[in-house]
């Protein structure tokens, strides 16, 4: 999840979670620890970097199993050791979120996810799916967001591009039966939020800096105050992207 509905220090998160499975591997495979780390680490650009034919239709947490075999030897598909990584999301991981992490919501999420759920519109949680099922559920569960009934949530398993792959976002329109010009993305980074190449999607940026490519800026909490003029600015560049 990027930390447009979550504040987060993520660099933290991330080091966390990274240094936590690597443990795990390295443990289950009988291995060294840094050297297990450092081909985890490869994957992981790996996979954030999309780096994989436009032929490969696996999804991420495919690609990451399979990868983890052919570098650590290790099969994460294997019910045992799936059962432990699967514990350690659902069991020990929520009880990480400590000084560092500082994992909780966004000031003005739970307001902007009202305005949206009073207007009557769709709702999907659009997260960086690098990070297993279970790592992102948690994560909700850390920004009080468990019980908000988006329609999609992505994560490793139903997803097979990272952002800001266009691939990655038009599949999920593609699952809920949208067009990228009927959908406006609220995200807060530059770079991953903004899909590469331009698909037709609208971007309400809520983080630092002004983007151009952004339909409307500001923070998550004048989202949720100024959602009217939000919506209004979407049509705004509907229409003229219509008659361009």
């Amino acid at each position: 999840m990027d930390e447009t509905l979550l504040s987060i220090n993520l660099n933290a998160f991330i080091l966390r979670y990274f240094k936590d499975v690597s443990s795990m591997l390295a443990d289950i495979g009988r291995r060294s620890r840094g050297g297990t780390m450092a081909r985890l680490g490869t994957i992981l650009v790996d996979l954030n970097a999309n780096r994989r034919s436009g032929t490969d239709n696996r999804t991420n947490l495919g690609f990451y199993q399979t990868e983890v075999e052919r570098r650590c030897g290790i099969c994460l598909s294997d019910p045992l050791i799936n059962e432990a990584f699967t514990y350690y999301e659902r069991e020990i991981l929520p009880f990480k979120n400590d000084d560092m992490i500082n994992a909780k919501a966004m000031p003005g999420a739970h307001a902007a996810l009202q305005a949206v759920q009073d207007a009557g519109l769709r709702c999907a949680l659009f997260t960086n799916p690098s990070f297993p099922q279970g790592a992102i559920e948690c994560r909700m569960g850390w920004g009080e967001l468990s019980d908000v009934p988006f329609e999609l949530v992505t994560h490793m398993g139903n997803a097979t591009r990272c952002k800001p792959d266009a691939t990655y976002y038009l599949e999920q329109l593609q699952v809920m039966g949208l067009e990228p010009h009927e959908v406006l993305m609220v995200g807060n980074d530059p770079k991953r939020d903004f899909p590469s190449p331009d698909c037709g999607i609208q971007t309400a940026y809520v983080g630092q800096g002004k983007p151009s490519r952004a339909t409307w800026r500001g923070s998550m909490e004048d989202f949720a105050r100024n959602f009217n003029a939000v919506v209004e600015a979407f049509y705004e560049h509907q229409i003229a992207d219509e008659l361009s």
